[in-house]
C-alpha cells in the first residue's frame, strides 16, 4: 500500500469551503482509480506520556485548523498511474487550483509512506 498525506493549516473562516473541496476533489480520485482518500479534523495536538505532538514541529496559529489529507494508493506505481491519468481531468485541476485560493501552498506539508521496505534501506 502507499499513501499521500497532507497537513493544511486551515483559517478558520475558510474551512468548510476547503472540506467542500477536499471531498469533491477526493471523490475524483477514487472516480480514477485512488482506494480512498480521507480528511481529519485535529483533536489532540500535543504530546503525551513523553513525546512531541504535532504543534512541537507544525507552527498553527490561533485562526487555523490543521486538517490531514490522505490518499491510499495500491502502490507508489499506482499512485503515478492515477496522478497521470487525473492530470487531464479539467475538473481535478480546478479544485486544485481553487484550493490554492483557500489554503496558501507554501503552508502545505506533504509526505508519503509505503508499506514497502525501501531496496535502499535492505543493502
Amino acid at each position: 500500500m502507499f499513501t499521500v498525506i497532507c497537513l493544511f493549516r486551515v483559517k478558520k473562516r475558510n474551512l468548510d469551503e476547503f472540506m467542500e473541496l477536499s471531498r469533491k476533489s477526493g471523490q475524483l480520485l477514487k472516480l480514477h482509480g485512488a482506494l480512498d482518500h480521507n480528511i481529519y479534523f485535529s483533536n489532540k495536538l500535543t504530546g503525551s506520556q513523553g513525546s512531541m505532538g504535532l504543534l512541537n514541529v507544525v507552527d498553527v496559529e490561533e485562526d487555523e485548523e490543521l486538517i490531514l489529507g490522505q490518499s491510499i494508493f495500491k502502490s507508489e506505481e499506482h499512485y503515478h498511474e492515477i496522478m497521470k491519468t487525473a492530470g487531464f481531468d479539467d475538473i481535478i485541476q480546478y479544485l486544485d487550483d481553487h484550493i490554492k485560493d483557500v489554503v496558501e501552498s507554501t503552508r502545505i506539508i506533504t509526505s508519503s509512506f509505503t508499506t514497502e521496505r525501501s531496496k535502499e534501506l535492505e543493502a
